[in-house]
C-alpha cells in the first residue's frame, strides 16, 4: 500500500484585508465600501483611479498607515489614496510578490510612500477581514 505525500507548501495567512476603499473623484478622499470587485487588468471596481493604464490598485500597510497618523492625528483611511489596507508589511516583500485576497490575486508593482502599487493578476471579491495570503 503506497502512501500519498503532499509536497504542496503550504501557504499561510500572512494577515488581514483591514479595509476597501474607493473615491468617486480624483483627490477626494476614498471611502471605505467593505467589499469590492476587483478586476484583471484594471484594478478595483468603481474607483476613479483605477483602469487599465498606470495604477490599478494602490495599497497601505498598517504600519505606514499608524507612522502617517502619528504626523496627522486626524487621519483616517482613504485619505492617502490607497484602495486596500492590509495588516501586514509590505515594506518586507519585494517588487513582484503576490498577494491572495480571497479569489482575487494581485501583484506589487512599485512604491511610491507611504502607498504600494499593485495590479489585478485575477479577479475577485474582497471583502475587509479576508485573510491576506503571501503566494
Amino acid at each position: 500500500m503506497s502512501e500519498i505525500i503532499d509536497f504542496q507548501p503550504k501557504k499561510k495567512t500572512a494577515g488581514r484585508l483591514l479595509a476597501v476603499l474607493a473615491g468617486r473623484a480624483p483627490g477626494e478622499p476614498k471611502r471605505n465600501v467593505g467589499q469590492a470587485q476587483l478586476v484583471k487588468n484594471f484594478g478595483l471596481s468603481g474607483d476613479c483611479d483605477s483602469g487599465p493604464k498606470g495604477r490599478q490598485l494602490a495599497l497601505l500597510s498598517q504600519v505606514d498607515w499608524q507612522k502617517s497618523k502619528e504626523v496627522h492625528p486626524d487621519l483616517s483611511f482613504g485619505a492617502l489614496g490607497e484602495n486596500l489596507v492590509v495588516s501586514l508589511e509590505l515594506a518586507q516583500l519585494p517588487k513582484g510578490a503576490r498577494l491572495r485576497i480571497s479569489d482575487a490575486l494581485i501583484e506589487l508593482t512599485a512604491y511610491k510612500a507611504p502607498l504600494y502599487e499593485a495590479k489585478v493578476v485575477l479577479a475577485g471579491i474582497v471583502t475587509e477581514g479576508d485573510p491576506v495570503v503571501i503566494e
